[in-house]
C-alpha cells in the first residue's frame, strides 16, 4: 500500500463494487491486515488517520480477525483494547453506525478473551459507567 488515499480507494471498491472479480482481486491484496500481526500498527494508523468509513471498517474488522484468531501477546491485547478505549470516547459520536458498531463488537471480543487473563479486562464495567457519567454532566450542562 502506497498511501492512505490508495487504501482508502481500495476499501471503497471492496465493500461497494458490484463486480465479483473487482472484488475478490482487492479482497485479496487486502487479506494481509487481517492476516499478519505486523499489521495491527498500520489499522490503528487508519483508523486515526483515513476520512473514509470504508476504511475504517477495513481497520475494525481486520483487527477483529486479529484478536479473534492469533495468539496475541496479553500486553498487545491491552494495549489494542486500551486503544480502543480512547478511540471510542473520542471519535464514536461522528462515525458511521455501521463502523461504530464493528468497533464496538471487537471491544466486547477483546474484553471477552482477555476477562481471565488479566485485571484490566474485567474494569470495563468501572470504565464505562465513568464515561457515562461523564457524558449525561455535560448532556445537563448543555
Amino acid at each position: 500500500m502506497e498511501t492512505l488515499a490508495q487504501l482508502e480507494a481500495m476499501c471503497e471498491r471492496l465493500y461497494n463494487s458490484q463486480d465479483s472479480v473487482e472484488r475478490a482481486h482487492v479482497e485479496s491484496t487486502l487479506k494481509c491486515f487481517s492476516l499478519n500481526t505486523d499489521y495491527i500498527s498500520q489499522c490503528q494508523y487508519v483508523l486515526d488517520n483515513a476520512s473514509s468509513p470504508y476504511a475504517l471498517m477495513l481497520a475494525s474488522s481486520s483487527l477483529l480477525k486479529q484478536v479473534t484468531e492469533q495468539s496475541l501477546p496479553l500486553q498487545l491485547r491491552i494495549d489494542i483494547r486500551n486503544y480502543l478505549i480512547n478511540y471510542l470516547a473520542s471519535k464514536g459520536p461522528e462515525l458511521e453506525p455501521f463502523v461504530l458498531g464493528s468497533l464496538i463488537q471487537l471491544f466486547c471480543r477483546i474484553t471477552k478473551f482477555g476477562w481471565l487473563d488479566d485485571d484490566k479486562f474485567t474494569e470495563v464495567v468501572n470504565e464505562a459507567m465513568n464515561f457515562l457519567s461523564q457524558v449525561t454532566c455535560y448532556v445537563f450542562i448543555m
